[in-house]
């Protein structure tokens, strides 16, 4: 396979060969062109000159050449006529003048006859030898009355032919020279345009997925190649961060599947080590199932991320009453509120409020903005559930009256795995910090918004926007 600076040396060779023998033929077709019109030129001239002095005797024999040519145009353009005819109407050569008699030519009394006076015409002929004859006739009126004449004039074409020639040579010389110099130049220009390429190259081999720390150098010039080293070491990065966030989450999923496993294992051998009632075996038995059941909910959210990365759930978008499912919610969680002595309200119209969604995964997004904020809620404290429409969005709001959030912590509240910080956390409260990731990944999905505001002992609020009309977005993460 050809490498791609031996493939930029072969682009440059054939668009040079291109515009080399476009080149070559341009100025050879005007070269001709312009040769051919110059000798038109004084054919044209010598036959107006000779038309001007016929008037003192068109019939007198030409023994020698005729002296009304005019000798300084003739060494001006080095133009000499091999052959001069006068041609009567009958279609006789009155008088000729020809160089040698391989200049002989035939008269078409019919095709003179169709010519207008006063008008030259031009044309090129093909002598016995071989040879191209430029031929002028131009048909002029004898002042005397005696009739019409037709004055020819012809110009061998062979200082053209060798003009043609000469420059042939000088192409078919220059042009492969050009083409070797200009493929050699073309290399050298490729092999300079690559080598940045290259170095690029061998410092992003030298990196392994074991040490994403390093970094491809950067030239000075944020030129194509300055652009590519920066994009290169962006990917880098953001396959750094890809590998820590995966290492870091599965580090954070050990440890939480770990301590319910490590609970279970330590009652079970307690138990063991003895006899015990039946109210001790029911003990550990309930004790275990609970943790079963908190291990079962880290398992299905663990599994719901992982088909949410890989882009694997799809949702079922249709038309339902938000307001009426935000009402559902508060009765459902009702009973948890009271068992904890926190009070809970919903602040709402009665108007319908129709979004398109997937219904199924917005009540897992208000079911888990509600369990986190009991959780984080002391006794007598207040939960309030809001909604409201803005333009074409509504707007869900989750506020709670519990200790509040850390103004360092909230940039990181909906990472998985993440903890507030031990000093307002809820050493009671159970989770695996899953569920505010959950909450955005749903947001994001649909399109929406999420944000939260909380101040340190004042509570927390959670306010999600979710478009009304069809612009949500399935997007793949």
């Amino acid at each position: 396979m050809l490498s791609l600076r031996v493939k930029l040396t072969l682009y440059y060779l054939a668009i040079l060969t291109a515009v080399l023998l476009l080149f070559g033929s341009s100025i050879y077709a005007y070269l001709s062109r312009s040769l051919l019109m110059t000798i038109d030129e004084a054919l044209d001239y010598q036959v107006r000159k000779i038309e001007r002095n016929m008037a003192v005797s068109v019939s007198s024999e030409l023994t020698e050449p005729l002296p009304l040519i005019d000798e300084d145009l003739d060494q001006l353009l080095q133009i000499s006529p091999q052959i001069t005819q006068v041609i009567d109407d009958y279609g006789r050569i009155t008088d000729e003048m020809a160089a040698s008699e391989d200049y002989h030519l035939e008269v078409d009394l019919q095709a003179l006859k169709r010519l207008e006076v006063g008008r030259t015409y031009f044309d090129t002929l093909k002598l016995e030898t071989g040879r191209d004859l430029r031929v002028a006739v131009r048909r002029i009126v004898d002042l005397e009355g005696d009739g019409t004449y037709y004055l020819r004039l012809g110009q061998s074409l062979g200082s053209i032919e060798n003009a043609q020639r000469r420059l042939l040579i000088i192409l078919g010389l220059g042009v492969p020279l050009a083409l070797l110099i200009g493929s050699y130049g073309g290399l050298l220009l490729a092999n300079q345009a690559l080598r940045p390429v290259d170095r690029i190259t061998r410092a992003a081999e030298q990196i392994g997925a074991g040490d994403l720390s390093e970094r491809v150098p950067a030239p000075s010039k944020m030129d194509e190649i300055g652009r590519l080293a920066a994009t290169f070491n962006n990917m880098i990065s953001r396959l750094q961060s890809a590998f820590e966030r995966q290492k870091q989450f599965t580090s954070d999923a050990s440890h939480e599947m770990r301590t319910p496993l490590a609970v279970m294992r330590g009652d079970i051998e307690l138990t063991l080590r003895r006899e015990r009632n039946v109210e001790e075996y029911t003990r550990v038995l309930t004790s275990n199932l609970e943790e079963i059941v908190r291990l079962s909910r880290l398992v299905e959210d663990l599994l719901m991320l992982a088909r949410a990365d890989s882009g694997r759930v799809e949702l079922s978008l249709e038309p339902f009453d938000i307001n009426l499912l935000c009402r559902e919610m508060v009765e459902y969680i009702t009973p948890l509120v009271l068992q904890r002595h926190q009070t809970i309200s919903y602040e709402g119209d009665d108007q319908e409020v129709i979004i398109l969604a997937d219904s199924h995964r917005i009540k897992q997004l208000l079911l888990n903005l509600l369990d986190n904020a009991v959780k984080y809620t002391d006794e007598n404290g207040r939960i309030t559930v809001g909604l409201k429409t803005q333009s074409e969005w509504a707007v869900i709001t989750v506020s709670d009256t519990g200790r509040g959030i850390p103004a360092e912590d909230l940039p990181f509240i909906f990472n998985r795995f993440f903890r507030r910080s031990k000093s307002t956390s809820d050493r009671t409260a159970s989770g695996f910090g899953l569920g505010l990731s959950i909450v955005k990944w749903i947001v994001d999905t649909h399109g929406g918004k999420i944000e939260a505001k909380s101040r340190i002992g004042e509570g927390t609020t959670f306010v999600v926007s979710l478009p009304q009309t069809q612009k949500i977005q399935n997007r793949e993460r």
